[in-house]
């Protein structure tokens, strides 16, 4: 509700500004919007408010000779919103990735956490079991037998316990085979490169020597 009480302010902020700008009366642009608005056709309804209230075509400067059952009328103003509205929930419900709740009568659940803090968890630690729901309204119980009412957002399964894995017996053989050394890649390089090493020995210099010569004149 608050969120339509918002949009319509914006379209009266819009006439006043603009009156204020050609210093026209606020008063009379009040009013020439609130007309502009109830005889326009909404997008939902594909009706004017106007004609919805009073169940005949809105009468501008050229007079309209159309007319049609009230009960025939009302009946395609309500299939236009429902597809109108379904439509907008159907993309609501792609962009946010909404998915369908299994949770069902007889579930364990845990209830949303109201209290606010930057410590408290985002569930309460107390196990509630479902015992109605009726589309997104869901009525749980807890141990003492207190029920209360909450919306299927509210609430998520109680984690169940994780099963400890099974031990699969192993055949002898392969415990034979697990219980020898594995050799690796890395050891048979290793290995090979000390063997190498011993063979030859002492590596020698990259660099040769260089022969020193006394010059000539210290010679004599």
């Amino acid at each position: 509700m608050n969120g339509l009480v918002e949009r319509q302010n914006q379209g009266i902020l819009r006439a006043l500004r603009i009156a204020k700008a050609t210093g026209a009366d606020w008063r009379k642009a009040v009013q020439e919007y609130a007309y502009m608005y109830n005889t326009t056709p909404h997008t939902v309804t594909e009706k004017a408010p106007m004609e919805l209230l009073t169940g005949r075509p809105v009468k501008d400067l050229l007079p309209s000779m159309i007319t049609e059952p009230l009960s025939r009328r009302d009946e395609g103003v309500r299939d236009t919103d429902a597809m109108k509205k379904l439509k907008g929930k159907l993309y609501a419900d792609e962009q946010r990735q909404a998915k369908p709740s299994d949770i069902e009568v007889g579930d364990s659940v845990m209830l949303r956490n109201y209290d606010t803090g930057k410590l408290e968890p985002k569930f309460q630690l107390e196990r509630f079991t479902v015992v109605e729901r009726s589309g997104s309204s869901v009525v749980v119980e807890n141990a003492e037998g207190a029920r209360y009412r909450r919306c299927v957002t509210h609430l998520k399964k109680w984690p169940e316990t994780a099963q400890e894995p099974l031990e699969v017996p192993m055949p002898e053989r392969l415990k034979s085979e697990s219980s020898k050394p594995v050799t690796t890649n890395a050891t048979k390089t290793a290995k090979a490169k000390r063997n190498t090493e011993a063979e030859v020995g002492e590596p020698s210099s990259k660099r040769p020597t260089r022969v020193t010569k006394m010059p000539a004149r210290f010679n004599s």
